[in-house]
C-alpha cells in the first residue's frame, strides 16, 4: 500500500510584532523629544534669569555711578569740594536730566556705560544705557516702621506756605489679604485710642503725628515755647486720627494743642476704598510763618511718626497759589537702564543725603518698667536726695 503524505504549510504572520516595535520607537523618541525641549525650556530660563539680574546689577551700577555725581555736586554746593573737581561741569550733568548724565561727566562720552572689575570682563556685555537723575523731585517718599519716626527737610526750590502729607498704601497691610476697603478704628466724630498692642486692624491706617520745627534768620530757644499771634510759630505738634469723614486741611498753629489744648487728636479724612488712590488718607496742613524772617527764611524739618501701624508716605510742599513746589536737593531720583546681552532692565530709586546726627526717638527708652521720683519745691529744706520709689 502506498501511504500519500500532506504536507500542510502556515503562513507566519509578523505584522503585530512590527506595530509593536514601531510604537515603541515612536514612543522612546517623543519621550526623548520632550526631555529635551523640557531641558532646552529650561536652561533658556536659567539664561533669561541670569541675564535679567545681571541687567539689575548694571542698572544699580548706574545708581552707584549717579549717588558719586551727586556727592561731588553735593560738595561743589558746600564749597568743599577739592580743586581738582570741575563744579560747573558737575553742576550741568546734574540739572541736565540726560541720559548720558553720568556718562558725559566721568568721562566714557559713549551711549552706555561698560560694567567690568577686570580686563576682559567687557566681554559679559554688562552696561547700563540710560541714567537719569531728577535733582529737585517733586515730592518726598518714605517708609515709617511701628512707634519710629522720620525726620523729612522741608527744603523747596521756592516759597511754600503748606506741605500735603499722604499715608498709609496696600503696601501696610500687616495680613495676607486682597482686600480693598479701608477700616477706620472708630466712627466720627468720636475717636478712640486703646492701649498700645490691643485691637487695632490691619486695613485701619496709622494715626499719624506730624511736627513742625522750623527757623528762621535766627532764633532764640525761648522762640520753640510758643508762638507769636497766630501767625508765627516755630515749634507745632498735631495728631492725625484716620477717619472717613474728618478733614483734608488743617493748620499748624491755628490747630496746634499746644496753642489750644485739646483732648483728641484731630480727625483727617480718608478714603474707604484703596482703589480711590494709592494712598489711604491726605491732609493740607497750612505753615505759620517762623519767628524771625519770612518765607525765604525758612529753614524747617518736619517729624513724622507712626503710632498703631507702619506707614508708606508722601510729603508734597506747595505755594500759595495752590502749586506743588519740587524739593531742593532734599531726595533725588535716578532712573537707570542696565543692560546683559540683549536683556535690559530699568531701576527707579530714591537717594537722600544723611547725615551723621542721629535723631533720637525718645528721652528715654526701656524695654521693661521705670520708677520716677521726683520734687518740685522751692524749699530746699523739703529735698530728700536718697529718696526711693517702689515699682
Amino acid at each position: 500500500m502506498k501511504t500519500i503524505t500532506q504536507r500542510r504549510y502556515v503562513r507566519q504572520n509578523g505584522a503585530v510584532s512590527l506595530f509593536v516595535v514601531i510604537m515603541s520607537t515612536l514612543l522612546m523618541v517623543i519621550i526623548t523629544v520632550s526631555f529635551v525641549q523640557l531641558m532646552l525650556k529650561d536652561q533658556r530660563q536659567a539664561t533669561a534669569s541670569d541675564l535679567s539680574q545681571s541687567a539689575y546689577d548694571s542698572a544699580r551700577s548706574g545708581v552707584e555711578d549717579a549717588k558719586r555725581l551727586l556727592l561731588l555736586e553735593q560738595s561743589c554746593r558746600n564749597k568743599a569740594a577739592p580743586a581738582s573737581v570741575n563744579c560747573i561741569a558737575v553742576s550741568a550733568a546734574v540739572s541736565s536730566n540726560a541720559c548720558d548724565t553720568v556718562s558725559r561727566y566721568f568721562g566714557s562720552g559713549a551711549n552706555e556705560t561698560l560694567i567690568r572689575q577686570d580686563i576682559g570682563d567687557e566681554d559679559l556685555e554688562q552696561a547700563y544705557t540710560c541714567v537719569k537723575i531728577l535733582a529737585d523731585a517733586t515730592d518726598y517718599k518714605g517708609v515709617i516702621n511701628l512707634n519710629e519716626s522720620n525726620i523729612v527737610p522741608l527744603r523747596g526750590t521756592g516759597d511754600f506756605n503748606r506741605v500735603v502729607i499722604s499715608w498709609f498704601t496696600r503696601q501696610d497691610l500687616t495680613a495676607a489679604s486682597n482686600t480693598m476697603a479701608i477700616g477706620f478704628p472708630s466712627s466720627a466724630p468720636s475717636v478712640e485710642l486703646p492701649p498700645a498692642g490691643s485691637r487695632w486692624d490691619f486695613n485701619y491706617p496709622s494715626l499719624l503725628r506730624a511736627q513742625l520745627m522750623q527757623t528762621g534768620s535766627s532764633f532764640k530757644l525761648s522762640d520753640f515755647d510758643d508762638g507769636q499771634g497766630n501767625s508765627k510759630s516755630n515749634a507745632n505738634t498735631l495728631f492725625l486720627y484716620p477717619s472717613r469723614t474728618g478733614s483734608s486741611a488743617l493748620n499748624f498753629n491755628l490747630d496746634s494743642p499746644r496753642r489750644d489744648p485739646q483732648n483728641a487728636p484731630h480727625l483727617a479724612k480718608c478714603n474707604a476704598r484703596f482703589d480711590q488712590g494709592e494712598y489711604a488718607c491726605a491732609t493740607t496742613i497750612t505753615l505759620p510763618g517762623p519767628i524771625a524772617g519770612g518765607a525765604a527764611e525758612r529753614k524747617a524739618y518736619l517729624r513724622l511718626s507712626a503710632l498703631y501701624n507702619g506707614a508708606h508716605y508722601k510729603v508734597e510742599l506747595m505755594n500759595a497759589e495752590g502749586n506743588l513746589v519740587p524739593f531742593d536737593r532734599v531726595q533725588p531720583e535716578v532712573d537707570s537702564t542696565g543692560r546683559a546681552n540683549d536683556m535690559f532692565r530699568r531701576v527707579k530709586t530714591r537717594v537722600e543725603f544723611k547725615s551723621d546726627f542721629i535723631y533720637p526717638e525718645a528721652a528715654v527708652d526701656i524695654g521693661g518698667s521705670l520708677c520716677k521720683s521726683f520734687t518740685i519745691t522751692d524749699d530746699d529744706t523739703q529735698y530728700q536726695p536718697n529718696r526711693s520709689c517702689t515699682p
